[in-house]
């Protein structure tokens, strides 16, 4: 990178920092509090896990695209905004659900709402900065933030749980979301937007073919692929986890919330540590060795918590896995990033996010039949030799980086 670089208008780096906080802070309150809900107060069985999951990512995979393109149309700050309304509905609404059917409609809405800021807030900041090199330099420090938003979230409400419930911890998770999606709504500028004065219709077909033949760029494609093979993994980590440990003795600690949040906050300590030391070797073609490195790692974590005998070991392998998959999220935006443009940066972002959720539609069915027939441990173990052949696929990236 040569030239002096940009200088980044202080209220918008604020914004983008506080809404990383803000967004994990939230998010990773509810995936600890929702599956031990469903676990410890539904009893829900492993293939109705799985299915919420299923649920979840037919739903973005049916949406990602026109959301991703609303943001790229219409307006990113807008998009941002209704993402955080809409989640935060949807996970209050978790946490007064009582059936699986219920259950299933607040995993569809969450996941029409998350498709909303998919993308379109690295593509917000992203504009308003006017530099791809500059933003790969803030998202290390915004995935910091990030995991600290988990762990205050996490330590927060796993404490709110243990004395007032999963349900009330649950709601007050979903109103901290919606009420930041008001503050972003008098807070958050955008001026580095550009409409296009064609219609909905043929700008549509336009993004349509601009997302299509980026993602047909050979470093972009071998991100794809990556990313729907740990997509299919991902959904027996996400969904079974906790069943997992429930089977070596989650119920027999003081209170599995203090037990699960310790943990998350035990991952979210290691992921800043992480990224403060690391974070400046995520940018351009290194960001090749970084994906290579955490999916080999999570697949020797997903194995530990499927085969390690006893709650501490597994565990372990719960808190390596979940630092190393934080590490590689930050890693597809920064690679991803790299393969847009300013027209069309949104949908391709969601094109990303859309072959993720591919994976794990897929990834839910098999594993969710595997973990009824077979055994939870078959299917983690089945999802730990997954993230080890994305691992494999990654070391492409480096030979095709720079073709178009």
């Amino acid at each position: 990178m040569t030239g002096t670089p940009p200088v980044i208008d202080p209220t918008r780096l604020r914004i983008f920092l506080s809404s990383g906080f803000v967004w994990q802070l939230c998010w990773s309150s509810y995936w600890t509090l929702f599956f031990l809900r469903v676990v410890v107060d539904v009893g829900l069985d492993p293939l109705q896990l799985l299915l919420l999951g299923t649920t979840k990512e037919i739903t973005i995979l049916l949406v990602e695209i026109p959301t991703g393109m609303v943001a790229d149309l219409r307006s990113r700050r807008l998009s941002v905004i209704a993402s955080f309304v809409i989640c935060g509905l949807a996970i209050a609404g978790a946490g007064l659900a009582d059936t699986f059917a219920l259950l299933v409609i607040t995993q569809a809405v969450w996941a029409f709402g998350s498709t909303f800021r998919s993308g379109a807030e690295t593509a917000w900041f992203t504009d308003e900065v006017g530099s791809v090199d500059a933003v790969d330099a803030v998202l290390p420090r915004r995935g910091r933030y990030e995991a600290g938003g988990s762990i205050v979230g996490v330590a927060a409400t796993a404490v709110l749980a243990a004395l007032a419930g999963l349900t009330t911890a649950l709601v007050v998770i979903g109103c901290a979301l919606l009420a930041w999606g008001v503050v972003l709504w008098f807070s958050m500028p955008e001026t580095g937007f550009v409409r296009h004065d064609v219609s909905p219709g043929t700008r549509f077909r336009q993004l349509l073919g601009e997302g299509l033949t980026a993602s047909k760029r050979p470093g972009l494609r071998v991100l794809l692929v990556a990313t729907i093979a740990t997509g299919f993994a991902s959904e027996a980590v996400d969904r079974l986890s906790v069943a997992r440990l429930d089977q070596v003795g989650l119920q027999d600690t003081i209170d599995p919330a203090l037990v699960v949040g310790g943990a998350t906050v035990a991952q979210s300590l290691i992921v800043m540590g992480v990224l403060a030391t690391a974070g400046s070797a995520m940018a351009g073609v290194r960001l090749v060795g970084v994906m290579t490195v955490v999916h080999a790692i999570t697949a020797i974590g997903v194995i530990v918590l499927a085969r390690g005998d006893g709650l501490w070991l597994a565990m372990a392998g719960v808190v390596g896995a979940g630092t190393a998959r934080s590490v590689a999220t930050t890693a597809t935006i920064g690679w991803t990033n790299h393969f847009t443009d300013r027209a069309n940066r949104a949908t391709v972002h969601s094109f990303v996010g859309q072959s993720k959720s591919l994976g794990e539609i897929s990834g839910g069915i098999v594993l969710g039949l595997l973990a009824r027939d077979v055994g939870i441990t078959a299917a983690l173990t089945a999802s730990a030799a997954v993230y080890l052949a994305a691992s494999a696929w990654s070391v492409r990236g480096r030979t095709s980086w720079a073709r178009v």
